[in-house]
């Protein structure tokens, strides 16, 4: 045989000791002798299977010192399987051939030692399992373990470390970095090393076991794997959990990138084929559904946290004890006929540990019932662990917090009996789906991060985010012992039995159903004594009275109560909507429909007000809308009749002739556009609280919820038609009513009030005011007669304005804007009016213009209107003032007084009038009138009418307060109507033996 520095060694790199292990032909003789030898190297990825290659039996001195390889069944339970002691015999012979190809001592050698050693153990070991690892006889010794994996080279098989019960993860990882980079070194001259380090790599915890191929081969198959964290101690695993009988554990290798890589390919393998993940993942999220602690409650640690358990959990030690306990007794008894029915029951007993398969569809009932029997007939026997199985039965509830227990389910493998609120929050909901983790993890990365859940429930009607529950500190304003609860979006809730939709109050006894599978009662011990059961379970009912006559009297009296009760209520179902909101619009579509001038906004109001209390809230985002639209079609349809009755164009023929009569014409039949901007304006205020409420109820929802964000988009599309109405009613009523004001303006700079006739006239209208004592104060602020006759025509559209905004209960802030602009459009009209006529720059008709001025400001002070007139009227009174001046004084007075007094006036227009002025036939402007040089007097001296004000829209409280009684008998009225009508609408959906009259 060639050295081991031969070329032929040198070509292969194999390692040495590899190389002489490998042939088995080079030890058949000792594996006469020693049965180790043949499965020093397996042919696959597993070791377990050189125990199945092995041609020949274990010697009859290994047989007789090892039970369990004795005899070839297994054991009906999983008993522990411990190996013997390391054996404290000479070093064996396999090792001394190999030390004799060995040239020192270095690493490499010391591990193919210490797998010489392992493996003469190994060989003898008990249970297949156990050819994985070593276990320590103490703490502190040291005991071996296998990494299997090729993560550091390929065809690589395993690597054998020493550790003990405390050694970490880690550190076993960087010991088989530091083993193979010190192996490689040796092997490997000139070429450079790759450096590894502990964190690309991940240990597992893989269970499966070795199956024989057709060819003879074994090979290893994998039945599921954990990662191993970087802080757990393998062998303390080893020690502590044990795979089930079949079964063998390993640890393997990985590279985290490859793991990571394999794990999303099996999720979404598992997403495909609409297969629910039953991990370690979703058991450990389970064992953490009582709730994530508040900062404030992190330390607390108590017996509270033993309540995570159900019973089948904690009965599960419990079962396997008893399953060891039956094993170990059978072991003893041998193979003694059965025929006593205790041993019988005992093989059930063990069945139902570990079931066969065609036990498993068992069900879980049947094997209660079964075990109840087993203690009648064997009570002696087993009945230290019944009296186990009981006290852990005996589930005492928390002292210090909120629980819910658990009154109907859905699946009795997976739920739990309580679920403690630890948290002053607690969120019901289910395990989320990849693709809603993903839009998770991208909300969070957006600053948005969504409630955690800490109570999964496997009902398929429950959603990722079910139901929230507030308490104590999240909700300070609740009165102490009393919680809050809300449903997100989508989730069946209920509360004493009635379905909620929004935020409600939570009190101890009140029983909550989530879908249609989960009944929860809602307990808070710190609340004493405790309160009874706030609904009335089925067996606690009162049936004495099924169904007598004084109950249908009750029913009938309630209803009457209902139907003529003041409270703003209008109760609906969600599909009566629909009907409903026709109801409404088409019966109060016009100011003569009886129900007042606000009808239409505040029985939309109650309506929307009903369904966003008590109905689905999707429902309310599309009435919002469709009352929007519904009241735009009607507003669309009253603009173009109002546009074939007062065109935008007059005929020549009609041009001069608008009087008081046309006026009063107009006035009608501005009505109907005044009703509806003055319904939609405070339909928009009431429309604009809603919605902000609902956003409120949103701040706890997914952000970016699509569902919430086309809600979102329902209610700015109807607000958006809300301001449509608003801006066209105001825009045509405000066109129309300039539109008669332009005609009628003149009269106000050529009227004489000094005039005999005007006289006369105004002392007939003083004489009327004196005669007629029944006229109250607000008619002689609204009367015109006293006026003169032309200046009376103009007053008159104002008077008219007014009154339309008074009978339509338009809104304050509307108001001002309507009359804001008619007073813009007045002052604009008349200033380019009188500049453009030089004529009337003279004192004398400068006074007369005042004075008719003076008397239309004197009666809008006297309505209530004079700041709003001031305001807008400024600048013409400022110009009248000017012409006002007397000619002596004007003369004296030099530009730059002028412009100081009459401020408002720009270079362009003070100039104007003063070269205009009439100072007499022959006189010329003196020469202090003479703008300094330099002054710009290239502007325009006309007004432009594009500078109007803008329509601002509303954005106050609702005048409509639903908190209080019905404001009219009108309203009234029409309110039991609509009840009536609903009522009418159920009673037709029913049976006729199920029918109420009234």
């Amino acid at each position: 045989m060639e050295g081991p520095g031969s070329p032929r060694f040198r070509k292969l790199h194999f390692p040495v000791g590899l190389w002489i292990n490998s042939p088995r032909k080079h030890f058949a003789k000792l594996g006469r002798r020693w049965p180790s030898a043949i499965s020093v190297k397996s042919t696959t990825s597993s070791d377990a299977a050189s125990l199945h290659e092995a041609p020949s039996a274990p010697s009859s001195s290994l047989s007789n010192s090892t039970p369990s390889l004795a005899s070839p069944s297994p054991s009906p339970s999983p008993s522990p399987a411990f190996l013997r002691p390391r054996p404290a015999v000479p070093q064996s012979r396999t090792k001394r051939i190999s030390q004799l190809f060995l040239r020192g001592r270095s690493n490499s050698d010391r591990d193919r030692a210490l797998g010489d050693r392992e493996r003469e153990v190994w060989a003898n070991s008990a249970a297949p399992s156990s050819h994985h690892y070593l276990p320590v006889a103490s703490p502190s010794a040291p005991g071996l373990i296998k990494i299997y994996g090729d993560a550091f080279a390929s065809g690589a098989n395993y690597r054998s470390l020493l550790a003990n019960i405390h050694s970490t993860s880690r550190q076993l990882i960087a010991q088989v970095i530091t083993r193979y980079t010190e192996r490689e070194r040796e092997e490997t001259e000139d070429a450079v090393i790759q450096k590894h380090i502990p964190e690309d790599f991940l240990l597992c915890d893989v269970i499966g076991k070795p199956v024989q191929q057709p060819d003879g081969a074994i090979k290893w198959e994998t039945e599921c794997r954990r990662c191993v964290a970087p802080w757990e101690c393998p062998l303390m695993l080893v020690d502590m959990w044990r795979p089930k009988d079949g079964f063998e554990r390993r640890f393997e290798i990985y590279r985290k990138e490859d793991y990571e890589r394999e794990e999303r390919e099996r999720e979404k393998d598992r997403e495909r084929e609409g297969e629910s993940h039953q991990g370690v993942r979703w058991r450990r999220s389970r064992m953490s559904s009582g709730g994530g602690l508040e900062e404030a409650e992190r330390g607390h640690r108590g017996r509270n946290t033993e309540l995570r358990r159900s019973i089948s959990d904690m009965n599960l030690s419990l079962r396997r004890r008893q399953g060891n306990h039956v094993s170990n007794e059978s072991r003893g008894t041998g193979n003694r006929p059965n025929n006593s029915g205790g041993v019988q029951d005992r093989k059930n007993i063990v069945s139902m540990i570990n079931p066969q398969p065609t036990e498993v569809r068992a069900s879980r009932a049947e094997a209660k019932v079964g075990w109840t029997n087993q203690l009648a007939d064997d009570e002696k026997d087993y009945s230290n662990c019944d009296l186990e199985v009981m006290s852990q039965s005996l589930i005492l509830p928390p002292t210090d917090r909120p629980y819910f227990l658990l009154l109907q389910g859905y699946d009795q493998s997976k739920d739990f009996v309580l679920y403690i609120m630890a948290g002053f929050t607690h969120v019901f909901g289910r395990k989320p789906t990849v693709k809603e983790r993903e839009k998770d993890k991208e909300r969070e990365r957006k600053g948005k991060r969504p409630l955690k859940v800490d109570t999964f429930l496997s009902a398929p009607d429950i959603l990722v985010r079910h139901l929230l529950v507030r308490r104590d500190a999240a909700v300070p304003e609740t009165p102490k012992g009393h919680a809050l609860m809300r449903p997100f979006r989508g989730g069946a809730v209920t509360h004493n039995g009635v379905t909620v939709y929004r935020e409600t109050v939570l009190k101890p006894g009140d029983v909550i159903g989530l879908g249609d599978h989960f009944l929860f009662l809602y307990r808070d011990p710190r609340v004493t004594p405790s309160p009874p059961l706030a609904l009335t379970l089925p067996w606690q009912a009162d049936t004495s009275t099924p169904c007598c006559p004084s109950g249908l009297v009750d029913r009938q009296e309630a209803l009457r109560q209902y139907l003529g009760s003041p409270e703003a209520v209008l109760k609906f179902h969600s599909r009566h909507a629909d009907v409903l909101l026709q109801e409404i619009i088409s019966k109060n579509s016009s100011p003569d429909s009886g129900g007042g001038p606000l009808a239409p906004a505040y029985l939309l109001s109650i309506m929307i007000d009903h369904a966003s209390k008590h109905l689905d809230p999707a429902l309310t985002p599309q009435i919002l809308l469709k009352s929007a639209n519904l009241i735009k079609e009607i507003v669309w349809d009253n603009i173009k009749e109002f546009g074939d009755k007062h065109p935008t164009q007059n005929s020549p023929d009609q041009e001069g002739e608008i009087n008081t009569p046309n006026v009063q014409q107009l006035s009608s039949d501005l009505r109907p556009l005044m009703f509806w901007m003055s319904n939609a304006t405070e339909l928009l205020n009431f429309f604009q609280v809603k919605v902000e409420t609902m956003e409120k109820e949103w701040e706890f929802e997914a952000p970016g919820d699509p569902v919430l964000t086309a809600d979102m988009d329902t209610c700015s599309e109807a607000l958006a038609q809300l301001d449509d109405v608003i801006m066209h009613t105001f825009q045509q009523c405000v066109y129309h009513l300039t539109k008669t004001l332009y005609s009628l303006l003149p009269a106000l700079l050529d009227t004489n009030p000094f005039s005999s006739d005007e006289k006369e006239k105004e002392k007939d209208g003083a004489r009327g005011g004196e005669g007629d004592e029944n006229k109250g104060e607000e008619g002689t602020v609204d009367d015109v007669s006293v006026l003169p006759p032309k200046v009376a025509g103009l007053v008159e559209v104002y008077r008219c304005s007014l009154m339309l905004s008074r009978e339509a209960c338009l809104s304050p802030p509307l108001t001002s804007q309507t009359f804001g602009y008619l007073f813009f459009f007045t002052n604009t009209s008349l200033l380019n009016t009188l500049l453009e006529r030089d004529g009337l720059f003279s004192w004398s008709r400068a006074v007369q213009i005042r004075t008719n001025l003076d008397l239309v400001l004197d009666w809008l002070q006297g309505a209530g209107l004079g700041d709003i007139a001031s305001e807008f009227m400024k600048k013409l009174s400022v110009t009248v003032n000017f012409l006002c001046v007397p000619k002596t004084r004007l003369i004296q007075s030099s530009w730059t007084s002028l412009k100081e007094e009459h401020e408002l006036l720009s270079h362009a227009q003070l100039h104007h009038l003063l070269t205009h002025y009439k100072l007499g036939p022959t006189r010329a402007p003196p020469a202090s009138w003479a703008p300094p040089p330099g002054t710009d007097l290239n502007g325009d001296i006309f007004e432009s009418f594009l500078d109007h004000p803008p329509l601002i829209l509303p954005n106050e409280t609702p005048r409509l307060d639903l908190s209080q009684p019905i404001p009219s008998p009108e309203l009234q009225k029409e309110v039991t109507r609509l009840r009536t009508f609903l009522w009418g609408l159920d009673q037709d959906e029913l049976p006729a033996n199920q029918r109420t009259r009234l």
